[in-house]
């Protein structure tokens, strides 16, 4: 609560995401090697649904804005690889230039974040992945929409998942080539 009074427009909700939609976000991350990023981790609701889905600590990249937020997360989930940083900088981070990142889970709130921030975050997802990455969304949003999507990326699935407070609609993108310049 705290951190959505300091920042409402990078806070996506006053709620934590439910077990249920972290669960829905975690069915549909990949099996196999490579990274799998989450952006965004918040309380840790989707963190927590990633690794009982079966990610592994080594395969885990947490990236969360907030320094709060962060000292949190490493408390809670000791081990996991955690980056204090911006979505922003994705393809500075050491961390991700390592393996190729099969996933990117992402629960920052897109659509309250100014559309220049939006596109330089949308780029750096398309920027670290290649062909089969998953990028996965949630939006309060119910109805879909190819605006703002990330270059190179087509929509593969959505599903709303209904007890969460409010119903979210979680979308998952398949990135099917780097875009022409």
């Amino acid at each position: 609560m705290r951190e959505l009074a300091r920042n409402p427009r990078e806070i996506g909700a006053m709620c934590p995401s439910s077990p249920f939609l972290a669960r829905s976000m975690a069915s549909l991350v990949p099996a196999g090697e490579g990274a799998v990023v989450e952006l965004g981790a918040g309380g840790g609701a989707v963190t927590a649904a990633l690794l009982k889905q079966g990610v592994s600590l080594r395969d885990l990249v947490v990236v969360e804005r907030s320094a709060a937020l962060s000292a949190h997360l490493a408390k809670r989930f000791p081990g996991v690889k955690l980056i204090h940083g911006d979505a922003a900088n994705l393809s500075r981070f050491e961390a991700l230039q390592r393996q190729p990142i099969r996933a990117i889970v992402s629960s920052l709130p897109l659509r309250s974040l100014r559309k220049h921030v939006v596109r330089q975050i949308l780029d750096q997802v398309s920027l670290v992945s290649e062909p089969g990455t998953m990028f996965i969304q949630f939006t309060y949003a119910l109805r879909g929409s190819d605006q703002g999507m990330a270059r190179g990326f087509e929509r593969d699935q959505a599903q709303v998942v209904w007890r969460n407070l409010p119903p979210a609609r979680v979308e998952a993108f398949r990135y099917r080539a780097r875009p022409a310049e």
